[in-house]
């Protein structure tokens, strides 16, 4: 820090190359350029120099020049005016020193002495010649994916609050057990029926956003599984493996279900929707013959005593994902919840309500924006957006648990 000071100081007061503009001729695009009195020349193809200065002054098109960019071929040339300016321009964004916007430089070293250059940190004097600078090709680099991240972050939501999925009680020497030839045909059924939903999924992702962001670990867990089952050894078939097919596919079934149900308009071609649902029934269909076979019962089917023990909350979300619920099931727990009950709620009702979602943290943001039973039932996800509700994971719960309450008590959303 001291010797930076000290060379700081003496480059401030002696300004070494402080007439560069009688020493080097500057070209763009073959036009010559007239310098102003400088002390050096900055040739920029992304818009951070310097540890992160943005020394061109700006990110947004003017009367004059277009956006900087890294990627649209084209150079930003900046005069250097001294230390001080570099200084600066860390804090304040200067924009009195830029000299044009071109495809190709050249600069032509006049005189018997050399400059000093320097590309990417590494410097050298250049003799007296020309140096001509112009874009050569492109590279695939990496960058920052917030779709992604909001599905990951949507995940390790989903993993705190969600239930793991339950596992049949397996011995050690049971787990590696072969599945018999009629279970492991049971199971290759189920995979090309799941392998038949991941294409239309895929298909409808490429003009639907949402599909890839909300589907994309079921989609992506599935088809890892999916990959272990191969139809010409249907006989190497063991029951770990069955196990975490029909685990997966089921996750798979139930996240595009909700989707597919769910309050959100994901604005699919007709034609492109039914073939979802077509693949999306099939899958069903063999989810259901896999749920015959013993020791995947409790994988696909309800565990009763453990849904009685569970709270309203708990059993109405999403936590149990890895089950196929019957029909008469559902129709059972609607009985629970008749329409005057939730209309009539108030703000404590719908409180607790929450806290059975373990979303208790926003119970004082529901009261204090008033909202009862009726408002609950007509929540949409930018209400929610409005209450201050950003987590992708606690949005789809409430939104979940609101439709589950409509479904309950009748009303038609």
């Amino acid at each position: 820090m001291m010797w930076y000071g000290v060379l700081g100081t003496k480059e401030l007061l002696q300004r070494t190359y402080k007439n560069l503009e009688q020493k080097v001729q500057l070209e763009c695009d073959g036009q010559y350029i007239p310098l102003p009195s400088l002390q050096g020349i900055a040739v920029l193809n992304i818009p951070s120099y310097a540890g992160g200065t943005n020394f061109w002054g700006g990110t947004k098109e003017d009367d004059i020049f277009c956006a900087p960019s890294f990627d649209d071929k084209i150079l930003e040339v900046v005069a250097v005016f001294g230390s001080m300016q570099m200084a600066v321009s860390r804090v304040i964004k200067l924009q009195h020193h830029r000299i044009a916007q071109c495809r190709t430089v050249k600069i032509t070293i006049l005189g018997d002495e050399g400059v000093p250059i320097q590309v990417d940190g590494e410097a050298w004097i250049q003799p007296p010649g020309v140096i001509k600078i112009q874009h050569k090709n492109r590279a695939q680099m990496l960058t920052r994916d917030r779709a992604f991240e909001n599905t990951l972050k949507s995940w390790e939501d989903k993993l705190k609050y969600d239930k793991p999925p339950l596992r049949p009680h397996l011995y050690p020497q049971q787990s590696v057990d072969l599945a018999t030839e009629e279970e492991a045909a049971l199971v290759q059924m189920c995979a090309r029926a799941a392998e038949e939903l991941i294409t239309r999924i895929c298909e409808a992702a490429k003009t639907n956003g949402l599909l890839e962001q909300e589907l994309a670990h079921a989609v992506n867990a599935a088809s890892h599984a999916i990959n272990k089952t191969h139809p010409k050894f249907p006989e190497s078939l063991t029951r770990n493996t069955a196990i975490e097919v029909a685990s997966t596919v089921k996750a798979l079934y139930n996240e595009t279900e909700s989707l597919l149900l769910g309050r959100v308009s994901l604005q699919l071609d007709p034609p492109e929707e039914e073939q979802l649902s077509n693949a999306l029934q099939s899958v069903e269909l063999e989810l259901g013959k896999l749920g015959e076979i013993p020791w995947l019962y409790h994988i696909l089917q309800p565990n009763d005593e453990e849904d009685h023990s569970l709270g309203y909350g708990k059993r109405n979300s999403r936590s149990s994902m890895f089950r196929i619920v019957p029909k008469f099931k559902k129709e059972k727990a609607a009985k629970k919840t008749s329409p005057q009950s939730v209309e009539r709620w108030g703000t404590e009702e719908v409180g607790i309500w929450l806290e059975q979602l373990s979303l208790g943290e926003y119970r004082d943001t529901f009261i204090r924006h008033d909202i009862r039973g009726s408002e609950l039932l007509h929540l949409e996800r930018r209400d929610l957006k409005d209450l201050g509700i950003s987590k992708v994971g606690h949005m789809k719960r409430i939104l979940q648990g609101t439709k589950d309450l409509a479904k309950a008590s009748m009303v038609d959303l």
